[in-house]
């Protein structure tokens, strides 16, 4: 996030400017050591695909740059509530909202609650004995309805909505 030349905002957002009709911009996977809610949310706002602090394992860095790569979002677990936080802090859910959310077929708010329990596209496949294909469909059709653009808002939604509830 912090760089000699530019920032890891302004690269964000140069990155993410690629994007045409043609070609998706590439994803960008913020690693960092700075846990200050502000940058996180400045670079989820520049457009990042995911936020993984340093402190991961290899293994979560693996899984997190291979989920971005296929087009997933990826929050740090150690950042989750906080993220939750920020957003429910923003104003409480609208009638709107709740409007959406009664718009989505059964199958939608069942993809939905298994988006907001973190499982990737493969996951739900896998457990709703789907194709990929087919989810990738309804994921969009949540994300069209809900009016989000992200899986990462997306859980934020199914969270505020008790479509899941957090554990502990």
């Amino acid at each position: 996030l912090r760089m000699k030349r530019v920032s890891g905002m302004e690269a964000t957002r140069r990155l993410r400017a690629l994007a045409t009709d043609r070609h998706r911009a590439p994803p960008v996977l913020v690693l960092t050591t700075f846990r200050d809610e502000e940058l996180l949310s400045e670079a989820l706002r520049a457009g990042a695909a995911g936020f993984v602090l340093k402190e991961s394992s290899a293994e979560e860095l693996i899984r997190a740059v291979r989920l971005v790569a296929v087009g997933e979002s990826v929050l740090d677990p150690a950042i989750t509530a906080s993220v939750l936080d920020t957003y429910r802090n923003a104003g409480s859910p609208s009638k709107a909202d709740a409007a959406a959310l009664g718009r989505l077929t059964a199958r939608e708010r069942t993809v939905l609650e298994l988006i907001g329990r973190g499982l990737t596209n493969d996951e739900i496949a896998a457990e709703l004995v789907i194709s990929v294909v087919t989810v990738k469909s309804h994921v969009g059709a949540v994300f069209r309805a809900l009016g989000v653009r992200d899986r990462a808002a997306a859980v934020v939604f199914a969270f505020d909505h008790g479509v899941v509830a957090p554990r502990g």
